[in-house]
This record gives C-alpha cells, structure tokens and sequence, in this order.
C-alpha cells in the first residue's frame, strides 16, 4: 500500500454535472459502457500524437492493472491526434476488452480530452494519467487502500524522483509556491498528473482547464470543497516515446493567466456573486 503523507478536513461536494459532462462533442466507438458498480478503477488518459509509443503503454497498462486483481477499465480520449494514434487504439480496442476510446475530431487540448475521459469513466474510483508512459500504472491501484477504507475522497501522488529537466523542475516548484500563496492549497506536487478520485466527486467538480492547468485545478477545487485528501509517492520516468506537447515558457505563462483567472472566480465565489467554482 502507498504511504500516506497528509490528510485534511470533511467533504463537501457541488451539486451533481453529471448531464453537463455527459455531452461530450465526440464519436464514441466503443460499446455501452458497463453500469457503476461493476467497475473499482477506472483509468483515465488524454492522448495526441502518441503513435509511437501508445500501442506498448496501453498494454502495459492492461497487464498490470488484470494482475491487481480488482475489475478495472481504461478510458482513452484520442484528441484529433494526426498521426496513426487513433488506428493504433481502434485495434487495441478489439484485443483489451477494458478500453473505450473517445475518438475528438479536432485536438481541443490536454484538459479538455482528459475532461472527456472522465465524463465516460464508470468505475468507483477514477484514476488521471498521462499516456506517455512516465507515470506507472502499478501505483494506481497501491493508492485505492485509503479510498476502499473509507479514509479519504481523494489520494493524490507526487513525483518523488521527476524525470524532467531541471528547468521544468524548476517551473514545478514555482507553481507550487504561487499555488499556495493564491489559494492556501499545501500539496506536494499540484500538478502530478496521477491523481486517484472517488468517480462522483470528481465528476462532479466544475473543471475549466483547456490546458496543462488541469492537474492543478483539480487540486485547488478539491481544497475548496472541504475533499479528504492525503498524498501518495509515485514513480515518475522517462518518456516511453514520441516527444513532449508542453513547451515551458509558453505552458507556464498560459498557467500563470489560468492561476489568476481561477484567483478571481474563487473571490466571486465565496462572496457569493457566482454560484460554483
């Protein structure tokens, strides 16, 4: 099981998205998902030009997540990749009975596919990750104890080794710092990518990242909703293939206006002049 860091107060939760997440802009190819209940873990991932490497990460997905022992499902948006990633998921898609593919006719950026994903999630829990591989899988289902015991709402991981430059290391820290000075939030690493969520909770939470934000945002909203929260430590490696979609200064400065803009609704919301945040 994952070692525990932290914790924080009782949950309090918006009210129900399900309808407005329900209408994902897509073409679903896959069959009728499986009802709640019959899934524990749901894994869900953005994908965009990944072709040269999705084919072995999703199947090393699969193997580690059967070997868990707890019914799981892999949920794959494919963001109007251009190259061969969505063939490359169809055929998957007929050997590895848990993956759905949400196939988006145009890219629409990493938090709105990630966003897709999990509105089609059915799982108990929902486990966010990237699909370049750099995360490993085998930490999702180590982080489900404190979920399945009842301890928390929400067990999110940080990197304890970034396989990352150091200038993007360097980012990392900043946004942590500004973070907590602009919403009080005191986590490790906000925007670690594996996060595990009870399913509800997290679609239920209003998330408004296009971009590489959505990690973040979904830590600032789990702290303004009251969510039990604890952190986890998680591998962090290598890139499996194919090259990064996030450019430092141009992803840092997009985050820094998304940071001031969420700031702003935040003020708004607890004033009471908006009604969700």
């Amino acid at each position: 099981m994952a070692r525990i860091e932290s914790s924080s107060g009782p949950v309090t939760v918006g009210p129900a998205r399900r309808a407005e997440l329900g209408a994902v802009d897509a073409e679903f190819d896959s069959p009728q998902p499986p009802l709640a209940g019959a899934v524990c873990l749901s894994l869900a991932a953005p994908a965009y030009n990944e072709a040269e490497g999705i084919e072995a990460v999703v199947r090393q997905w699969s193997a580690t997540l059967a070997g868990s022992h707890r019914s799981f499902e892999i949920v794959i948006c494919n963001d109007g990749s251009r190259d061969a990633t969505g063939a490359i998921l169809a055929s998957l898609s007929r050997e590895v009975p848990q993956l759905r593919v949400d196939n988006q006719p145009k890219n629409r950026g990493y938090g709105s596919a990630l966003n897709s994903a999990i509105a089609l999630c059915r799982g108990d829990f929902v486990a966010t990750i990237d699909s370049d591989g750099q995360f490993s899988v085998a930490d999702a289902p180590a982080m489900l104890g404190p979920l399945l015991q009842g301890d928390c709402d929400a067990v999110l991981g940080y990197r304890v080794a970034k396989s990352d430059s150091w200038l993007r290391r360097r980012a990392d820290r900043l946004l942590n710092r500004l973070v907590r000075f602009l919403f009080g939030v005191r986590q490790r690493d906000t925007n670690c990518a594996l996060k595990v969520v009870r399913r509800e909770l997290l679609q239920e939470l209003l998330i408004e990242s296009t971009g590489f934000a959505f990690p973040t945002e979904v830590s600032i909203k789990l702290h303004e909703h009251g969510a039990r929260v604890v952190e986890s430590p998680v591998q962090h490696s290598d890139r499996a293939a194919g090259a990064s979609k996030l450019h430092v200064w141009r992803t840092g400065w997009q985050v820094l206006r998304f940071l001031i803009y969420l700031r702003l609704r935040l003020s708004l919301y607890r004033a009471r002049i908006i009604q969700r945040f």
